[in-house]
């Protein structure tokens, strides 16, 4: 065992490296502790649910409050943040980009769906496959845009171009594989494709409210041929956000080992592109609805995580007046495009309070990870090797003293030491020279102080 000590203040992250192909080439990927000791004593969460309000930035959230004239459901989260959102080729990201990095922890170029794109062009890990292979915790993707789209795409789907409907709609069925799937149809996702694939297709409301959530059959919505409806023009036989995300959640929580779920309020975003406030508060408001279905189901667990936040701010909204509750504030609009202003990041729930080291969008799959994988004691995954040996990357604390132990399964009673070291500085890259190639392998670091 060898080890080196990182300089107090170099960055440290996440080691994320590229997926050649699912199932072969050499997956390697460190899994760290974004806590200080100070929260090491938080619990892991079984569940994850993240909730993106599509090009929803401050003052979306400020004129939804305003409009209800109390705070939005997730406005009183006890943790929250603040981060930026520049993609790797440019300071004002697209969906696709920003939603690379929150899935993936890593900086794309515009257009680009979870690929190391600059750089390798290979694919890159997103915590809906690391959580749904590695943990095999149970996975579901609900939006109000079309089910192809950039936002949900990013989670289970690898693709150069965002506009490439056909193939993300094919890593859905044959790749990744969501056990729930449910927003607009078309955009290359179809009823045939997905039963041909073994899900179960519904295209209204009734028939969602209608599915047995303990039948295991993965199952597809395809809710209209595209984007589903603004709230505004009404939803007749169509499910809303918030019964989708009820409906999400009964189908996943009978999962022993627990589910990750991302919800997305799609269409805040498309009001925004046009600047059109009675579009854009109803969309706001019923994507609160949707988080406190969330909360209220969570209410007393304490095993899940609720991570809300969106992917980018539309329109350069600024709120000039409140009217008072059930009217529409007064508002400007600078753009019809997208803007660079630092999006919120609220959470609730198990390992919540590592929502403060957020800072970027790239923070938000190192948090989901941590707050998932990580036990008190600190617990990695680790497969694949470097040109030293297996390598893992931790926060530790200047003065402390650690443990490092191994095991080939989680569950194992008996870890194995494989070193102790002193810290000289905070976080350490520990190389395991000894591991053999027969990954993977789960490791612990322990405070011996």
């Amino acid at each position: 065992m060898t080890f080196k000590r990182w300089s107090v203040g170099q960055t440290f992250s996440l080691l994320n490296r590229i997926v050649p192909n699912h199932g072969c080439g050499c997956l390697a990927m460190g899994v760290a502790l974004l806590l200080s000791t100070a929260h090491a004593g938080a619990a892991p969460a079984r569940n994850v649910i993240l909730f993106i309000g599509d090009g929803m930035g401050p003052a979306q959230v400020q004129v939804g409050q305003a409009f209800l004239g109390a705070p939005l459901s997730f406005e009183t989260f006890p943790h929250k943040s603040t981060m930026t959102t520049s993609s790797a080729n440019a300071p004002v990201t697209d969906s696709a980009a920003a939603g690379t990095a929150m899935a993936a922890g890593r900086k794309a170029n515009n257009g680009v769906i979870s690929m190391a794109i600059p750089g390798s062009t290979g694919e890159v890990l997103t915590v809906l496959e690391y959580l749904q292979e590695r943990t095999h915790r149970c996975a579901g993707l609900v939006t109000t845009a079309y089910m192809t789209d950039a936002t949900p795409a990013v989670f289970g789907a690898h693709e150069p171009v965002r506009g490439n409907t056909a193939q993300i709609a094919d890593d859905y069925l044959s790749r990744s594989r969501p056990r729930i799937l449910l927003g607009g149809g078309g955009q290359g996702l179809s009823p045939a494709a997905a039963q041909a694939a073994g899900y179960v297709v519904v295209t209204n409301r009734a028939e969602l409210l209608a599915l047995d959530p303990h039948d295991a059959t993965p199952v597809s919505g395809q809710f209209s041929n595209g984007n589903m409806p603004y709230e505004w023009d009404g939803y007749g036989g169509l499910p809303h956000l918030a019964e989708m995300t009820a409906v999400a959640l009964a189908a996943l929580e009978d999962r022993p080992e627990g589910f990750f779920l991302m919800v997305e309020g799609g269409r805040i975003d498309h009001a925004c592109h046009i600047n059109d406030i009675n579009r854009c508060v109803p969309e706001v408001l019923e994507f609160s609805r949707a988080v406190a279905v969330a909360t209220n189901w969570a209410a007393g667990r304490t095993d899940t995580l609720i991570v809300v936040t969106a992917d980018h701010e539309t329109g350069g909204l600024k709120m000039l007046q409140d009217l008072g509750a059930g009217t529409n504030p007064v508002v400007s609009w600078s753009t019809t495009g997208h803007t660079a202003t630092p999006v919120q990041v609220f959470a609730w729930g198990a390992s919540a309070a590592l929502a403060t080291n957020v800072v970027d969008n790239t923070g938000i799959f190192d948090f989901l990870i941590a707050g998932a994988l990580l036990e008190p004691l600190c617990v990695g995954l680790e497969e694949g090797d470097t040109p030293f040996g297996f390598e893992t990357r931790w926060a530790g604390v200047a003065g402390y003293g650690y443990r490092l132990e191994r095991a080939s399964i989680l569950a194992q009673s008996d870890w194995d030491t494989v070193a102790e070291a002193f810290a000289a500085s905070g976080p350490l890259i520990w190389v395991d020279t000894n591991a053999t190639a027969n990954g993977p392998f789960y490791y612990r670091m322990i405070s011996l102080r």
